[in-house]
């Protein structure tokens, strides 16, 4: 069966750990998370696999974060990926260079400050409606000049799009998938930007 949008039992869920924000509330409600909010996650995430790839979709433990927040994320090359939430607030969408090594960071500083920059620049011009989020120094970095015309990415330690798609009726209906695909597809030159220019962690040097 076919994703149907998200049930009002998942703002229930969602509302309730809200108010009440111990393990205990949590626990107790671990069967209506999976029924109304992570079951249906997984079902929308695998109806665009066959065009982004399979997705992760996290599961309820003990970290706060993912008590008020559903994730899933599909990863481009290891913390680059696109991502998708569920939340209160209703649905997000997200897609960057979220976590960064010092290698992945000199590759993006080496691609940034030459030709390669410029379209990872007309990417980010293209995202309107998202906000730029991520780690960044206050200037340009040592060895680059402060009035470089890609200053402002240059200052960057990973780079990460986010919208809020809100919670509208469609929200409870099949067309959240269409959403979250439009909005992807808007993210994606944006990730094959990073994995083609950053790529993955030296895991040798953590």
């Amino acid at each position: 069966m076919g994703f149907t949008g998200f049930p009002d039992e998942a703002f229930e869920f969602f509302a309730a750990v809200a108010e009440d924000t111990s393990w205990e509330t949590v626990q107790a409600r671990r069967e209506l998370h999976e029924r109304s909010v992570h079951a249906p996650m997984k079902v929308l995430t695998s109806e665009l696999e066959a065009e982004f790839g399979p997705a992760k979709v996290y599961s309820l433990h003990r970290s706060p974060d993912l008590w008020t927040t559903q994730y899933a994320y599909v990863s481009a090359v290891d913390t680059i990926a696109l991502g998708v939430s569920l939340s209160l607030d209703g649905l997000a969408v997200e897609g960057g260079w979220f976590r960064s090594s010092t290698d992945q960071v000199e590759r993006f500083r080496r691609a940034v400050a030459n030709a390669s920059g410029a379209r990872l620049a007309d990417v980010v011009e293209t995202l309107t409606g998202y906000d730029l989020l991520g780690v960044a120094l206050r200037s340009a970095p040592r060895g680059y000049p402060a009035d470089h015309p890609r200053a402002e990415l240059l200052r960057h330690r990973s780079l990460v799009a986010v919208r809020e798609l809100g919670r509208g009726e469609w929200v409870h209906t099949a067309e959240a998938t269409d959403r979250v695909r439009a909005e992807w597809r808007r993210l994606r030159p944006l990730t094959d930007w990073f994995a083609e220019h950053v790529g993955p962690r030296d895991v040798r040097g953590l």
